[in-house]
């Protein structure tokens, strides 16, 4: 059978209350930073550099040692800090955070992503890398407030979502037209390698070497042979081919 699915480039589901965000939120993400100390003026570039690299440096020293399963376990809590439940209560705490230490570039950042959550402005992380990003969300050492850290979980989370939806809409058009998925393994590969350690973390180990296998086998899911076979007793093009048709779609050999 034929696998085509974002299972195995899941990042970690949102909390129901954020899964829920309309999609506005999302082009918020696109936008440029409005007033939240993140890429804007040559004083606050300097403070965030500063902080990403006290943050960087804490992070580097927590997780010294960690294997793939520790290091994965530890960005999960992270995760589930950063999507605290968004009732009153909750969101009133996490906005009296400050961010360390609380110049005034660095509270202007924290209050900028105080209104991302909720819902009162672009989100302040918006222009940053992967690697930005994924410091900030999983700064466990003060430097960044909790909605900071939210803020920039959701920029990398929405670029992932909007990467995911694009490669599978490839890999449909490779199926539907060769049978293969061969290139979608390749994407996806070159994608996962460009993630930040701390994001690979949360796919299995051996997942670069399941997709470089993949690669290799160049599997032929209507001739349900390797490579350039052809088609195999029993296979769907077999199969079609015999029931006179000319065309096949996914749904054909998912019913099968």
């Amino acid at each position: 059978m034929m696998h085509i699915s974002t299972a195995g480039i899941q990042r970690g589901a949102l909390s129901a209350a954020e899964g829920s965000k309309p999609s506005s939120d999302k082009a918020q993400a696109a936008q440029a930073p409005a007033g939240a100390g993140a890429v804007a003026g040559d004083v606050v570039i300097s403070t965030l550099a500063g902080r990403l690299a006290k943050a960087s440096e804490a992070t580097s020293a927590t997780i010294r040692g960690f294997d793939h399963a520790a290091l994965g376990a530890w960005v999960n809590r992270n995760t589930d800090d950063i999507l605290y439940p968004l009732d009153a209560e909750h969101k009133a705490a996490a906005a009296k955070q400050l961010p360390q230490p609380n110049d005034a570039a660095s509270a202007k950042s924290a209050a900028a992503a105080t209104a991302y959550v909720d819902r009162k402005g672009p989100n302040p992380f918006a222009g940053l890398s992967r690697e930005q990003l994924s410091a900030i969300s999983n700064d466990d050492s003060g430097t960044f407030t909790v909605n900071e850290r939210r803020a920039a979980f959701m920029q990398a989370y929405q670029e992932e979502e909007a990467w995911r939806t694009q490669v599978v809409a490839q890999a449909m058009h490779e199926y539907n037209t060769t049978g293969k998925t061969t290139n979608f393994f390749k994407s996806v590969l070159a994608h996962f390698n460009t993630l930040p350690r701390l994001e690979q973390s949360q796919y299995p180990a051996n997942y670069a070497s399941d997709l470089e296998d993949k690669i290799k086998l160049d599997f032929n899911y209507f001739n349900h042979a390797a490579g350039n076979g052809g088609p195999t007793p029993g296979s769907l093009a077999d199969l079609l081919k015999n029931q006179g048709k000319k065309t096949v779609d996914l749904f054909d050999l998912l019913s099968r």
